[in-house]
C-alpha cells in the first residue's frame, strides 16, 4: 500500500512502524496495533514501542485495514511516546 504514498508523502521510518504526513492534511500509520482513542481532536494509537498521539482538528479516519490507517483533517502535532511496550533483551 505505501508504494503509491512513497512517491507523494515525506516518508519517516521509527522502529516497526512508520507514518508519513501529507501537508498536514493527512497522516497513513502503518505498523499500529489498536487504537485506543479517537474523537475529532485527538486520535491515539497503541504501538509495538508505546503509543501515537496525532492531535488536530476536524480528524477522522479515511480507511483503515490490516495494519494501516489513513486519518484526514487538520493535523497540528505528531507524538511517539515511550518505550513502555518494548521488550527488554
Amino acid at each position: 500500500m505505501f508504494d503509491f504514498f512513497d512517491d507523494i508523502f515525506k516518508e519517516i521510518k521509527h522502529g516497526n512502524f512508520r507514518y508519513q504526513v501529507d501537508s498536514n492534511k493527512q497522516i497513513a500509520v502503518e505498523g499500529y496495533k489498536n487504537i485506543l482513542k479517537i474523537d475529532e481532536n485527538c486520535v491515539i494509537l497503541r504501538l509495538s514501542t508505546g503509543e501515537m498521539c496525532i492531535s488536530g482538528a476536524n480528524l477522522k479516519i479515511k480507511e483503515f485495514g490490516g495494519n494501516t490507517i489513513i486519518i484526514f483533517g487538520e493535523i497540528y502535532s505528531v507524538t511517539v511516546e515511550g518505550e513502555k511496550n518494548a521488550k527488554k533483551k
